[in-house]
């Protein structure tokens, strides 16, 4: 038996204790602070993605109320486009209208200008009349014309009668029974050209057939003339 002598170092065993305490604790030092970080980036994602979430829901709240908006103001300049047809096919209705009345006004008128001459008092240049909704009422529109060499005023006094039957006998009607309306203006003082207006009233049963314009003038020159139109051929 061969006996070995070994050298007895206790400190060498002490620090080789300490190594392997301090190597532990440091093991276990780094697996809690690995456990700690896991556990933290475990909490966080959730908030992150949490986070993530609110701000998408808040964009698509937004794009939704934008794309609400965006309809309303479409549907808005619909319901204007489409009244603004419908006022305009009215307006274009209404110019319509306008434009055949001025049509029939024209074509009055230049018969007016193209007969006038040169003459010494009014002279009548035409006469209309148009039945109102009531039976035996009529409307006139009658134009005297006055042109003078010196620009005077033409001055005077309008009659209007209407022959026809009544009962099957003939019968004038004179200013006073027929005139209705208008009948305080048949007194003129005018240059050029002068418009009366009113309306006639008939008898009932009476059955027109002529009618007759007589016009008084005092200024410039006493003067008197008249002219007499069929019913049928004056009325529009």
């Amino acid at each position: 038996m061969k006996l070995v002598i070994k050298q007895h170092r206790p400190m060498r065993r002490v620090m080789l204790g300490a190594g392997i305490v301090a190597v532990t604790l440091l093991v276990a030092a780094l697996v809690l602070d690995l456990g700690q970080w896991r556990s933290l980036a475990r909490a966080m994602v959730p908030n992150v993605r949490s986070h993530s979430a609110s701000d998408e829901l808040a964009r698509l709240r937004d794009e939704n109320a934008s794309l609400r908006y965006e309809v309303a103001r479409l549907k808005r300049g619909e319901e204007i486009d489409k009244s603004a047809r419908t006022d305009n096919h009215l307006q274009f209705m209404q110019m319509q209208a306008e434009v055949a009345k001025l049509k029939s006004d024209i074509k009055f008128y230049r018969d007016v200008v193209g007969a006038s001459d040169i003459d010494s008092g009014a002279q009548i240049k035409g006469i209309q009349l148009k039945p109102l909704d009531v039976h035996g009422r009529f409307s006139y529109r009658l134009v005297l014309a006055h042109i003078d060499e010196n620009d005077k005023e033409a001055e005077g006094s309008i009659r209007i009668a209407v022959k026809g039957e009544l009962q099957g006998q003939n019968k004038a009607l004179a200013q006073g029974e027929v005139v209705e309306a208008g009948s305080d203006s048949l007194n003129f003082k005018f240059k050029h050209f002068r418009l009366f207006e009113g309306s006639l009233k008939l008898p009932d049963g009476f059955i027109p057939r002529q009618i007759s314009v007589a016009v008084q003038s005092r200024i410039p020159t006493a003067s008197s003339s008249s002219e007499t139109y069929e019913w049928a051929a004056v009325q529009n």
